[in-house]
Parts: structure tokens; C-alpha cells; sequence
């Protein structure tokens, strides 16, 4: 598919869609059955390599993964669990309520594992800030369709089943898509900053503005995990603007005609 907005903005990394699909490419990258691994590496092989990539129920062994899809939310959400979730996403060993349990998980744990454990993500400052996001800050979404791609915007076709687009941008490329944004929007306010691991900024944060009637722009990257993979697979300072559906054809219709074509921006940008 053929972008206004890729034409006119000529980012240095391909877009990436996600795609809701009920097929997945023979030549497609995917994570083996059992396999764990991390959802915005699928994204990163999309935008660096220019691969589709994706997965299903089965493939995506993270369960915070599948929920971040839109594959359904299957968490053990008994108390001693939600007490180690929460630990994790504050400040550990400090924000536990059963500390014998949760030292016997860190002693259990891979030791790549271990830090993460004992110190928390720091997230939230207390358990209590984190349960709560956990059972009731997260969008929930269990689609009824088999896959989840990430497709090089370039590779997809007008007709599929998009739900976000993925924009990896530096700072220069980052002002003018929320300019952009900004133009096609009501109010002073065009772009989401949640706070939650990076995979849901570039899914289910996204399927959750497309939702609304205004939908706004979804910022990603900005969680220690989300810039471990920027530093692996773009440079530092690289962030996303993941567009929901809806609001990337506003911004379409709109960039032949926008911050893009004025005689300050292509000062800047040395086009």
C-alpha cells in the first residue's frame, strides 16, 4: 500500500501495520510453539528487515504478549499471584505482601530473570498503583480472528484488516506526525503516553483509541524493555507513534497538504 504520509515524511524505518488476520504467510516469521519470545521483536523484523512476522495463540508463549494482541487475557489472577505481579511492576522484594514466596520465586527464577524480580520494573510506586492497573488498566481484547501480523506498511493492501500503523521515528520525524496529527484533531491534546509495558503501545493501547470517537496517537518506547530492543534493533533515539486506523486515514487524506509541504519544515528536514 502507497502512503501520503510515507511519501511526504520519508522516514529513515519502514511503518509497520498490524494486521488482524485469520492466515499467516508460509514465509512469515514466527515464534516456534513453546517458544518464548518478545512480541516487539516481531515488530522490529517487520520495520528493520522488512519481513512479516506475527503469531497466534499458540506461538506467543507471553501471556502479557497475547493480551497486548488482543489475544485474550489469561492470567492466574489468584491473590498470590496478583501479589507477584504487582511486585514486579513496583519495587519488587520491597512491594511484596508475602515475602518468604516471593524470595522462593526469585531463588526459582533463570537468573537473567533475578534483578527483575528483586528490584520490580518501578512501574508504580506500590503494589496497590500496580494491582490496579493490572486488573483494570490494561484494554482487554480477545479477537475473533487466529492471527496477529506485523506487516511492512509497503507489503499490505488497502483491502486487509489494519488496526494500527507503527511508526518508528526519530525526534524530527516524531514533531511532524504529531503535527499532523494535531491538524486533524479537535483539542490541544493528539497524542496517549500510557504507562504499561511497550508491547501495548503499539497494540492494545492503539485498538483502544480506535474505539473512541476522537482517536488519538499512541507514544511507545519509553519503558526499559522497549529500549533495550531500540538499542538491539534501531538506535536511541528512536521512539514509535503507533496510529490507530482511524486516525491514520484522517492523517492520509491530509499530508499532501500539511506540516510536511511548508518552507520551514524542509529546512529542517533538508528536503
Amino acid at each position: 500500500m502507497e502512503s501520503k504520509i510515507v511519501n511526504n515524511l520519508r522516514p529513515e524505518f519502514e511503518p509497520v501495520a498490524v494486521v488482524w488476520s485469520n492466515t499467516i504467510p508460509d514465509d512469515a516469521f514466527q515464534y516456534k510453539k513453546g517458544k518464548f519470545g518478545c512480541i516487539l521483536y516481531l515488530f522490529a523484523e517487520a520495520a528493520r528487515r522488512g519481513r512479516i512476522a506475527g503469531g497466534n495463540r499458540e506461538t506467543i508463549a507471553c501471556n502479557g504478549g497475547r493480551a497486548a494482541l488482543g489475544l485474550g487475557v489469561d492470567f492466574d489472577a489468584s491473590d498470590q499471584q496478583l501479589d507477584r505481579y504487582a511486585a514486579v511492576f513496583s519495587k519488587g522484594i520491597q512491594s511484596t505482601g508475602n515475602r518468604k514466596a516471593y524470595l522462593e520465586q526469585i531463588d526459582a527464577a533463570p537468573k537473567s530473570w533475578r534483578d527483575l524480580l528483586e528490584y520490580g520494573e518501578r512501574r508504580h510506586c506500590s503494589a496497590d498503583l500496580a494491582r490496579e492497573w493490572i486488573l483494570n488498566g490494561l484494554p482487554r481484547y480477545d479477537i475473533p480472528y487466529e492471527y496477529v501480523l506485523f506487516k511492512p506498511l509497503s507489503r499490505t493492501e488497502s483491502t486487509e484488516n489494519i488496526r494500527t500503523v507503527i511508526f518508528p521515528v526519530n525526534p524530527m520525524e516524531l514533531a511532524g506526525l504529531v503535527t499532523l496529527a494535531g491538524s486533524v484533531m479537535k483539542g490541544t491534546d493528539p497524542v496517549q503516553v500510557p504507562q504499561g509495558a511497550d508491547c501495548n503501545s503499539i497494540t492494545a493501547f492503539a485498538y483502544a483509541q480506535a474505539d473512541f470517537v476522537a482517536p488519538r496517537a499512541v507514544m511507545g518506547m519509553l519503558g526499559v524493555d522497549g529500549r533495550e530492543v531500540m538499542k538491539k534493533r534501531f538506535r536511541d533515539d528512536i521512539l514509535t507513534l503507533t496510529l490507530p486506523k482511524p486516525l491514520f486515514d484522517l492523517m492520509e487524506e491530509e499530508a499532501d497538504d500539511c506540516v510536511f509541504q511548508i518552507p520551514s519544515w524542509k529546512r529542517l528536514v533538508g528536503h
